[in-house]
């Protein structure tokens, strides 16, 4: 009997508690990330839709054009790049989006389930940028040493 007037102590004890001021901020973070979602997808779609572009026309200006050869790669690649990196950016804004919706929800009708959602969209974007971090920093540091190689080799052919 001992025993379970201190597990039920015990779990009152460890509930968390959201206060008004907590929902207020909560509130507010949901509001704001809803612009910062739909900002994120109207820049995805313009990203998108100028590498579609840029991979139509591509065979229009030609290989020998300025702008091929200031990009130092065919006007074709860099629209692939560009939808690459599109799409990329559309995952962080999709759970930014499922998030903001979510959170606001939960708030105005108390549902847990939306609560426990949001939370989990909120934590599957900071993943997907932390991965992405994580990657961007490695091929940097790949990318350095391949460079600086270059230049060394470039410069002992002069």
């Amino acid at each position: 009997m001992e025993n379970e007037i201190t597990n039920t102590n015990l779990e009152s004890e460890n509930q968390l508690i959201i206060t008004d001021a907590d929902k207020l901020h909560l509130k507010t973070a949901g509001k704001w990330g809803n612009f910062l979602a739909i900002m994120g997808f109207i820049g995805t779609g313009l990203m998108f839709l100028a590498g579609v572009s840029f991979t139509i026309f591509s065979p229009l200006i030609g290989s020998n054009s300025s702008i091929g050869s200031t990009l130092g790669m065919p006007f074709g690649i860099f629209g692939i790049v560009y939808v690459l990196i599109a799409v990329l950016y559309f995952f962080p804004a999709y759970y930014l989006y499922n998030f903001s919706t979510k959170i606001i929800a939960a708030l105005n009708s108390n549902s847990q389930s939306n609560l426990d959602s949001s939370i989990k969209n909120l934590g599957l974007m900071f993943k997907f940028i932390g991965i992405m971090t994580i990657i961007l920093i490695s091929l940097y540091l790949i990318m350095i040493p391949v460079m600086i190689f270059a230049i060394m080799t470039k410069s002992m052919a002069l």
